[in-house]
């Protein structure tokens, strides 16, 4: 008889901790954010915006780079299919070609001094993440973008 209540309250414990572990989406954006720090992103969780706000429901990912002069500052947000630049020379050859390899689902990057900051709606494929790292490796190689 004791083995039965033991067993029975056993069950329920196990029960209630199987609650407790993230299941389904919630899973996989753990797994997606453990594999981003593995390729040096940070996870920046935005702030609440207004309703229908362009970066709603986006999580910014930054990545440390070197330096880069004032001048190769550049931040531009997708608009459809077109980048809008809000900040720095349209005419840089250098930043079209990250801007084209980027995945659909980033909605602006921000390249500040020392990092690259990319707002996106956290994808369904860690593939999709790996794109976005090939996409950035220009501006981790070189200053001069």
């Amino acid at each position: 008889m004791t083995w039965a209540i033991v067993a029975i309250v056993a069950a329920i414990l196990v029960a209630n901790l199987l609650k407790l572990l993230p299941r389904g989406r919630m899973l996989h954006i753990q797994r997606l954010r453990e594999e981003a720090r593995k390729l040096g992103y940070r996870v920046e969780r935005q702030p609440e915006g207004e309703p229908g706000a362009l970066l709603e429901h986006c999580v910014g990912y930054r990545q440390s780079l070197e330096r880069c002069p004032m001048q190769h500052e550049f931040s531009c947000e997708r608009d459809g299919q077109e980048w809008r630049w809000l900040l720095g020379n349209p005419d840089a050859a250098s930043v079209q070609p990250v801007l084209d390899a980027l995945p659909e689902i980033v909605k602006r990057i921000d390249r500040q001094s020392f990092s690259v900051l990319v707002y996106w709606i956290e994808p369904e494929s860690i593939d999709t993440l790996h794109d976005l790292d090939k996409a950035l490796a220009p501006l981790r190689q070189t200053q001069d973008v």
